[in-house]
C-alpha cells in the first residue's frame, strides 16, 4: 500500500471519527429537547383537559404517543403525537428536506352532543393526512362534493352538506394556525383535527379545536 492510500485511509478514519462523536453529542442535545418538548405537551394537555383517567402508549424511542382521556362528564379525548426523529444527525436533514413536521391530532368524543355530519378537510399534497383520511374513510370519499378552500395552507374539503363546508372553510380561512386535518366521523361521534405542532401555538389549537367541536355537532336531545 502506497504512502497516497495511507494518508487516504487515515483520512476516512479521521473523518468517520469526527462524523461519530458529532452524532454523539447530537444525539444527546436533540434527546434531551425532545423529552422536554413531550413533557411541555403533556402538561398543556392535561391541563386543559383535565381528564379523570388517562392512558399513554409511547411510540417507537421518543418518536411520540398515543393517549386516551376520559373526562368529566364521560366525553373521551383521542391524542396521537408524532414528532420528527431530530436525534438522528443523518436523518434529520433528510426529514426536514421532506417537509415532516412535529403533529398532533386530537379526536375528541362527546357524551352530550352528536356530530353533524360528514366533513373532511385535508392539505393538499400531504401525504400523511391523505392518506389517514383514505384509511378512515375508504371509497365513500370519492362519491362526495369537494371543493378547495385556502388557509394557512390550501386544503381540500369533502363534505355531504353545504352548511359543514362553510363552517370547516371559515375555520380555516380566519385562523393562522397550520391546520393539516379536519374530519368528523359520525359512526363514532368524534371532531378530529390535527396541526404542526408547536408549544407557541398549542393553547390556540386546543381553543380552536374546541370551538370546532361546538361547530360540527348539535345538542343530543334535539338532533332529529
Amino acid at each position: 500500500m502506497s504512502i497516497e492510500d495511507l494518508l487516504s485511509l487515515y483520512g476516512v478514519i479521521i473523518l468517520i471519527a469526527i462524523l461519530g462523536a458529532a452524532s454523539a453529542i447530537w444525539f444527546f442535545r436533540q434527546r434531551r429537547r425532545l423529552i422536554v418538548l413531550l413533557r411541555d405537551v403533556v402538561l398543556a394537555l392535561e391541563k386543559h383537559f383535565n381528564p379523570s383517567s388517562k392512558e399513554y402508549q409511547w411510540l417507537g424511542y421518543i418518536v411520540g404517543f398515543k393517549a386516551r382521556y376520559v373526562l368529566p362528564g364521560k366525553h373521551r379525548v383521542y391524542l396521537l403525537l408524532t414528532t420528527v426523529p431530530r436525534h438522528s444527525l443523518l436523518y434529520y436533514p433528510f426529514a426536514k428536506i421532506a417537509g415532516r413536521r412535529d403533529r398532533l391530532e386530537i379526536a375528541f368524543n362527546p357524551s352530550d352532543r352528536v356530530v353533524a355530519g360528514e366533513v373532511y378537510l385535508v392539505k393538499k399534497n400531504s401525504r400523511v393526512d391523505n392518506t389517514v383520511l383514505r384509511n378512515s374513510v375508504g371509497d365513500r370519499l370519492d362519491k362526495m362534493f369537494s371543493r378547495e378552500v385556502r388557509g394557512f395552507y390550501d386544503y381540500i374539503v369533502f363534505y355531504s352538506d353545504e352548511s359543514l363546508y362553510d363552517k370547516v372553510a371559515g375555520a380555516v380561512a380566519s385562523s393562522n394556525l397550520p391546520v393539516t386535518m379536519i374530519a368528523t366521523y359520525p359512526g363514532q361521534n368524534i371532531v378530529s383535527a390535527a396541526y404542526d405542532l408547536s408549544l407557541s401555538t398549542l393553547s390556540e389549537f386546543l381553543a380552536f379545536h374546541e370551538r370546532l367541536v361546538k361547530e360540527l355537532t348539535v345538542p343530543r336531545a334535539v338532533r332529529k
